[in-house]
């Protein structure tokens, strides 16, 4: 998501997540975004050429700081503003003919009218400012007796340089600087003693000399200096009046540029959402909530201090249905493979099993993106979504080594963020924790964690763990979820052992046979043994295979 312009990265960099006791700011937010996604719609030829105008806006942000300054604004600076004028005039242009009650009021610049009046005249509709005679009659008047005093420099200086060249024989370039080989003494020695030449500079070839400007040309130089530093006088005088006449504008100038950051903004989202065929997510209300707010509008900059729910929910917490993370499904088509969707119901606390390269952590990926990006006011890529507003999202995917600790240290200290706001309603995800320690006591300790949240837990949490740990969700009594696998039915098990997990022949043949669908499953059912019907697949001695399913229990 790319905000175009200046205005509209400002907006997004200052853009704020919806948190619990936000969510009808966050309905009016997916309000706006599904009437701009209806517009796009009818008007498509509309919203490509906002783009492009949204393209072409400058950064005015300076200029207004210069402004409420009272700071006297440079041409430059002047144009920028003229940029935001023309832009401003383009926009509602264009949203008129789309009819301006559609549009977000936020996302639609008033009118500069008066400070395009002032600009024009040194704008004319081009890319530039300059400072127009209009202005000032005093400065046009020194403009023209400079131009003619020039004039007449010119014709002196010419008369003097034709003289000379008759003289001489020789024409005098461009430059103004005659060069006369050192070989020709008699036009040397002659050069030297005309007074309208001065010599400037020898090389080892040629003596160069420069026409001396005579009385009459001195006197206008005189002039024409005096003249110029009235003429920029004046001009600085043009540009404080301007600056102070701009100044009581100050506010719509500030409004229509941060209107057009929002419309940015806005049609970044638009644009996301429509390169996903995104869709709107359903907010789930905290149970005993009177209304669904008060009905201010408020968009994605909306702040203030989080409300909570002062009862908790029934039924789950997170519902995606045909969920999808957008990199890895572009990762894997892009290999020639079929992506799968996720659909799970989140409950306060659900266990994820399956094998491993098995998509049980871009499950956890795509829930907590889904929820991110849902609570930062975007449609969401998934078929559907119902969802609550979380305090904070704690995704675990794996810690990064810290100097001096182990990987299961590492992991515990990172563990110790979300417990230390355990008291705030969060959507904790955990990917296999406790992989790095005795696997018994991995197994107790991450049961316990769990425990913990399923005891402590007051603000209405969800709590998503993967593991290999078998029976972890019975012994807690939660909803188990388990990625089906390998498709066993169908699998080509002749050994390849020309190929390796980590070689593309290795991950295209997991594209093909592995179902990354996740599905509800009781306490009992068996744990899978894709693991090694894996190693067999792609090469592993088979006699190594053979052993590995006698110790696991299942023969030979």
């Amino acid at each position: 998501m790319r905000p175009r312009s200046a205005p509209g990265r400002r907006v997004k960099a200052n853009a704020r997540p919806f948190l619990p006791g936000m969510e009808q700011a966050l309905e009016y937010e997916f309000d706006r975004l599904e009437a701009a996604l209806k517009l796009w719609d009818k008007n498509p030829d509309v919203f490509i050429e906002m783009l492009g105008i949204l393209d072409s806006l400058k950064d005015p942000f300076h200029a207004i700081d210069l402004l409420r300054e009272g700071q006297v604004l440079s041409p430059a600076e002047l144009f920028i503003l003229a940029n935001v004028c023309a832009c401003v005039k383009r926009i509602r242009s264009l949203q008129e003919k789309t009819a301006v009650s559609g549009w977000p009021g936020k996302a639609v610049p008033p009118g500069l009218d008066p400070v395009d009046a002032l600009l024009a005249p040194g704008s004319q509709g081009q890319p530039r400012f300059y400072i127009s005679d209009a202005y000032s009659p005093a400065l046009a008047e020194t403009r023209k007796t400079c131009k003619q005093k020039q004039e007449m420099w010119q014709r002196e200086m010419s008369r003097q340089a034709r003289a000379v060249e008759k003289a001489l024989g020789l024409r005098i370039p461009g430059t103004g600087e005659i060069a006369v080989r050192k070989s020709d003494h008699d036009r040397v020695e002659k050069s030297r003693s005309m007074p309208e030449l001065g010599e400037t500079r020898q090389t080892l070839a040629h003596v160069y000399f420069r026409l001396i400007p005579n009385r009459n040309a001195v006197n206008l130089e005189k002039e024409l200096s005096l003249l110029k530093s009235k003429q920029r006088e004046q001009e600085r005088q043009v540009l404080r009046e301007l600056s102070r006449e701009l100044k009581q504008y100050l506010a719509v100038i500030e409004a229509a540029s941060h209107a057009l950051g929002e419309l940015d903004f806005l049609l970044a989202k638009v644009e996301s959402a429509r390169s996903m065929d995104a869709t709107r997510p359903e907010i789930i209300y905290p149970s005993g909530a009177d209304d669904r707010g008060s009905g201010n509008e408020m968009s994605s900059g909306t702040t203030g201090e989080p409300g909570h729910s002062s009862g908790y929910r029934t039924g789950p917490g997170l519902v995606l249905q045909d969920a999808f993370h957008p990199m890895v499904r572009d990762q894997v088509e892009a290999r020639g493979g079929t992506y799968q969707p996720i659909t799970i119901e989140l409950d306060s606390v659900s266990v994820i099993t399956g094998p491993n390269m098995g998509g049980k952590t871009v499950a956890l990926a795509t829930a907590g993106l889904c929820v991110a990006m849902a609570q930062w006011g975007l449609m969401v890529p998934c078929r559907s979504m119902k969802f609550s507003l979380y305090d904070l999202i704690y995704f675990q995917p794996g810690v990064e080594q810290t100097p001096g600790l182990s990987s299961f240290a590492a992991e515990i200290v990172s563990l110790k963020q979300p417990l230390a706001r355990a008291a705030q309603k969060g959507l904790v995800l955990l990917d296999e924790v406790g992989r790095g320690t005795n696997p018994s006591q991995g197994r107790a300790l991450y049961a316990a964690l769990l425990q913990y949240y399923l005891e402590n837990d007051t603000a209405g949490s969800t709590v998503v763990a993967t593991t290999h740990y078998h029976g972890l969700a019975a012994a807690l009594g939660v909803p188990h979820w388990q990625v089906k696998g390998l498709a066993t039915e169908s699998l080509d098990l002749e050994p390849r052992r020309e190929a390796t997990p980590a070689e593309g022949d290795g991950l295209d043949w997991l594209y093909r046979y592995m179902d990354y669908t996740l599905q509800k499953v009781g306490p009992d059912t068996p744990t899978p043994q894709d693991a090694l019907v894996v190693a067999k697949a792609l090469g592993l001695e088979e006699t190594i295979v053979d052993k590995a399913l006698k110790f696991h229990g299942h023969g030979g």
